[in-house]
């Protein structure tokens, strides 16, 4: 998470940096002073014997608008979405109520379906009935990425899992899917959308647990207009989505999508589709207060974002 958030935070202040009539702030941990941003980026660093809440809070009083780089657990971005709120200083994020509900993957799902939105079915572990044959895959209802996300064959495995789980989560199961494992990158305005590029995950499986390796970012997909007829009824449905979201989906061989989850903030390919599109993201946001965004794509290149490792890049 900490090596996702780092190339999330460097492509924003990017992004923003190039919008010359923007004065910038960063708040930081203080152990974070090793990152290079650029010169004319101020940069708040705050140490453990300071209060993040009176920081931040000051902070949001001194500027204009506030963009959270944040996960969903814990209610960490709903509580900082709701701050801002509070002040009624721009937020340049989802509403905190879009951003609640994305949050609980068991309610979002619960509700796409009900609004006739293909989603992966869903239950509550404390609830599931192994009546069904595996593979199951299991996650906590509110954590983010692959955090604590685990393929589970077969009823012993499953008995032994929750065993061994944190019991303070609510985990959540769902069937095992065969297919591909995309995530579309889009903005959202008031019950529209635009989708940006489709993006391949890739994935690793280790001792049952998942792990986000890289992603592809713009990868060539034949179902593209699908998606973007899909993002649609989702804008319609959660009106509260708004700026950049990130919808992660399963693709199965020979049949329609299904949504996994909604993701109501910058996520790990953000960092990529500047490069791999030249459409400065970040602008396009800003400038969504005045009118609709202008979805240019001067580029049309393949970039990979390791979680690990720098760019790569292929052209399509």
């Amino acid at each position: 998470m900490l090596r996702e958030g780092e190339l999330m935070l460097k492509a924003l202040v990017s992004e923003l940096a190039d919008i010359k009539s923007l004065q910038l702030t960063v708040l930081l941990d203080d152990r974070f002073q090793h990152l290079l941003l650029p010169e004319q980026v101020s940069c708040v660093y705050i140490d453990a014997t300071e209060s993040l809440q009176e920081s931040l809070s000051c902070l949001i009083e001194q500027h204009d608008a506030v963009w959270p780089i944040a996960p969903e657990s814990d209610s960490i971005l709903y509580d900082l979405s709701v701050l801002v709120e509070q002040n009624q200083t721009v937020l340049l994020n989802s509403t905190a109520i879009a951003v609640s509900l994305c949050a609980d993957k068991l309610l979002t799902v619960d509700l796409l379906k009900s609004n006739g939105i293909k989603a992966v079915n869903t239950s509550r572990l404390a609830e599931f009935s192994s009546q069904t044959a595996g593979p199951w895959v299991v996650k906590p209802k509110s954590a983010e990425g692959c955090e604590q996300t685990y393929l589970i064959d077969n009823c012993d495995e499953l008995r032994e899992l929750k065993l061994s789980i944190d019991e303070q989560f609510d985990y959540i199961i769902q069937p095992y899917i065969e297919g591909q494992s995309l995530s579309l990158s889009c903005l959202f305005k008031e019950g529209r959308a635009w989708l940006l590029c489709c993006n391949q995950q890739e994935m690793t499986i280790q001792q049952h647990q998942f792990s986000l390796q890289a992603c592809r970012v713009n990868v060539s997909n034949e179902h593209n207009t699908i998606y973007q007829q899909l993002i649609n009824q989702i804008a319609q449905t959660i009106s509260g989505l708004w700026g950049y979201v990130g919808i992660d989906i399963i693709q199965p061989h020979g049949a329609e999508a299904m949504v996994l989850e909604i993701n109501p903030r910058l996520t790990t390919s953000y960092a990529g589709i500047l490069p791999a599109l030249g459409l400065n993201v970040a602008a396009q946001v800003i400038n969504m207060f005045k009118g609709d965004p202008i979805i240019e794509k001067p580029l049309n290149k393949q970039i990979t974002v390791s979680i690990s490792k720098d760019f790569e890049c292929t052209k399509v």
